[in-house]
């Protein structure tokens, strides 16, 4: 297991350095700068020259990617252009509120998915099963953001049970016990939407592999030995069905983080996924750039998690 987590960090490196290429590459090819569109008129021109050159804006790529680069290396991320303070401290105060919202929608999407997965495989093609099917390509069909469009109109404006954006009320204590409640309250929905959104994909893949498992050999060996159906389903069927689905929380973590770019924007919830959104709409090229590796990494991170989930739950499985 330690062998596997220094060889995947060791490979982590140069994956790191290609994607820090690319993302430099993808942040400086796009037409404009921060200051494009947003000069006033007011203020001489020479001003934003100063700053694209206070900036470093004008020097070459290579130039600039390698002071990036070397800033990087030694923790130093810059300036946000846009918010005038220091990169780290935008992803630190808005680190919580995606984490929070990740868990929420993670708890939503496995005490949802579990449960029905397991009901549509032991029950296959019945009502129920034809039940869960519909409601699982209803659920694929809806974009994330119609989905957050409908939640808001439903549940914020219709009938008033949750608020339709932001993280925490105003005038709350940080700190306190109403604050961490109002927190949590303003994560209900857009975490709900999030962990719904997901719920599909793994009923499915527990109903087939649940059907798949109980037509093999093993199963015919049991029920032959005249153990209970329960039995059967629940210490050998489920057990192995739940194996793979142990091994996508590395993935779980990267969806979540992914998914709440569109959830957090369409709810103007202040999380990493809005300051993103944020970041590339107004050219915000260190603030891009960090989010944009920040993801890469977690990427990684997420498949190294699979990995050895995999090793755990299954001893039999030796990753190389």
């Amino acid at each position: 297991m330690t062998n596997l987590i220094i060889r995947r960090f060791l490979l982590m490196i140069p994956l790191l350095f290609a994607m820090s290429i690319v993302i430099f590459l993808l942040a400086k090819l796009q037409p404009g700068d921060a200051f494009t569109g947003q000069m006033d008129p007011s203020v001489d021109a020479s001003y934003y020259e100063e700053q694209r050159e206070k900036l470093g804006l004008n020097e070459s790529i290579p130039v600039q990617y390698m002071k990036w680069g070397n800033n990087v290396l030694h923790g130093e991320l810059g300036d946000s252009i846009r918010y005038k303070r220091p990169v780290m401290d935008l992803i630190k105060e808005r680190m919580p509120n995606t984490i929070l919202l990740g868990v929420v929608s993670l708890v939503i999407t496995y005490l949802i998915a579990f449960p029905l997965g397991v009901l549509s495989g032991r029950k296959p093609y019945s009502t129920i099963d034809y039940s869960i099917q519909f409601i699982n390509y209803l659920m694929l069909a809806i974009p994330s953001f119609v989905a957050g469009v409908f939640a808001i109109y439903i549940f914020a404006f219709q009938l008033g049970w949750f608020p339709f954006s932001g993280s925490v009320a105003i005038g709350l204590e940080s700190g306190t016990f109403e604050y961490y409640i109002s927190k949590l309250y303003h994560t209900i929905l857009p975490g709900t939407v999030l962990g719904l959104l997901s719920t599909a994909s793994y009923v499915q893949f527990l109903r087939n592999d649940i059907i798949e498992n109980s037509r093999k050999d093993y199963v015919r060996t049991a029920r032959s030995k005249g153990l209970s159906e329960s039995k059967i389903y629940n210490k050998h069927i489920l057990r192995n069905s739940v194996i793979p689905i142990v091994t996508f929380f590395g993935a779980d973590v990267l969806s979540v983080f992914g998914g709440a770019v569109i959830t957090e924007t369409i709810f103007s919830y202040p999380g990493i996924g809005k300051l993103l959104i944020d970041a590339i709409s107004g050219k915000d090229y260190p603030l891009m750039m960090a989010l944009l590796l920040f993801f890469s990494f977690l990427g990684l991170l997420a498949n190294l998690i699979s990995d050895i989930a995999y090793s755990i739950v299954d001893p039999r499985i030796k990753s190389n």
